[in-house]
């Protein structure tokens, strides 16, 4: 009788340590990646806006002229991207 119970018991001491072993959070889940990166990625926008943006506006503001000339471009007109 006492073998059956301890082994009754060793089973649910496996079940029990098992069980714990999934329930831990170690590591670090995709979503605790995704907003490492979110946070990341603003830090190094708000770095390179702070620090580069003298040198950039000019190209920028050249790139987006353009892109709004060829959205707004009518079929008729050529935009001043083909020209």
């Amino acid at each position: 009788m006492e073998s059956t119970s301890n082994s009754g018991l060793i089973r649910t001491i496996r079940r029990n340590v098992s069980a714990r072993r999934l329930r831990r959070e170690e590591g670090q889940t995709p979503t605790e990646y995704l907003m490492i990166v979110g946070i990341m990625a603003a830090v190094i926008l708000i770095a390179f806006i702070f620090f580069f943006w003298d040198t950039v506006k000019p190209a920028a503001s050249s790139w987006s002229t353009k892109a709004a000339d060829a959205v707004g471009a009518s079929k008729n007109e050529k935009s001043t991207v083909d020209k």
